[in-house]
């Protein structure tokens, strides 16, 4: 394929995202949005640590994503949650693709987001 994905463009961004989550899983989808969009990886209880979950912050939005695969959204302003909405798995594409477009709107590396999935497209597509 030789069109680019559109980062702002959330319905072009949720189709890459949705087959690349239905193809890889949500982790290593995360893994791979991490070098334009501010992802913090989790990590799994140990000895002497507690669970952490996945976490991608875009302005007052944070979505988690915890190790069973299970995600919520919050709105979070100045620290304090303002609410938190459960986030479906079928969902969960769509709320990742707006987040990346508004991340991406904000910030301006539409480049580099537009090269990442794209070339995360054609990875599924390649792969699948």
């Amino acid at each position: 394929m030789t069109d680019f994905v559109d980062p702002s463009d959330p319905q072009a961004v949720e189709a890459v995202l949705h087959d690349a989550v239905a193809l890889l899983g949500v982790d290593p989808v995360l893994e791979t949005l991490a070098p334009v969009v501010p992802v913090r990886m989790g990590h799994a209880a140990g000895l002497f640590r507690g669970a952490e979950p996945d976490q991608v912050v875009v302005g007052d939005r944070v979505l988690w994503v915890d190790e069973h695969q299970r995600a919520s959204l919050q709105h979070v302003v100045g620290g304090i949650v303002l609410s938190t909405e459960p986030v479906m798995p079928a969902a969960l594409p769509g709320v990742l693709a707006s987040l990346v477009s508004r991340y991406v709107a904000e910030r301006g590396s539409q480049e580099a987001a537009s090269v990442l999935l794209t070339s995360l497209r054609d990875a599924v597509a390649a792969g699948s």
